[in-house]
């Protein structure tokens, strides 16, 4: 899945999220490409100082333990320029999860099981 997003500004922000939706593939990263202004990412964990990432224009930034970490996009007043960027994920087929969730909540084992590779 590609997802553009827009930001116009420095103003416009991002809240601390995790990127752990069951729809999404959690065994590959999910990569963003970053156009436009500058803007910096942090990224947090329990128990961890947070982290500060410049996100320049025509940076790819690959981001993996989405169920631990969180990320953010603090307002940045001084940046008057807009960020775009595109973000890839791996979704998996309402099939896939239909299939996972029989086999989980029923203890009933597909015929062919599906591979996630």
């Amino acid at each position: 899945m590609i997802q553009p997003v827009s930001k116009n500004g420095g103003h416009a922000k991002i809240g601390a999220h995790k990127d752990d939706e069951s729809s999404l593939d959690q065994s590959v990263g999910i990569a963003t490409l970053s156009f436009g202004a500058c803007r910096d990412m942090i990224f947090s964990k329990k128990g961890c100082k947070s982290v500060r990432q410049a996100l320049e224009a025509g940076s790819l930034l690959l981001m993996h333990d989405q169920k631990v970490w969180t990320h953010a996009i603090p307002p940045q007043p001084c940046v008057k320029e807009p960020r775009k960027s595109l973000t890839f994920r791996r979704v998996w087929s309402s099939l896939q999860q239909s299939l996972d969730e029989m086999e989980r909540d029923y203890s009933i084992p597909p015929c062919k099981r599906l591979r996630r590779e």
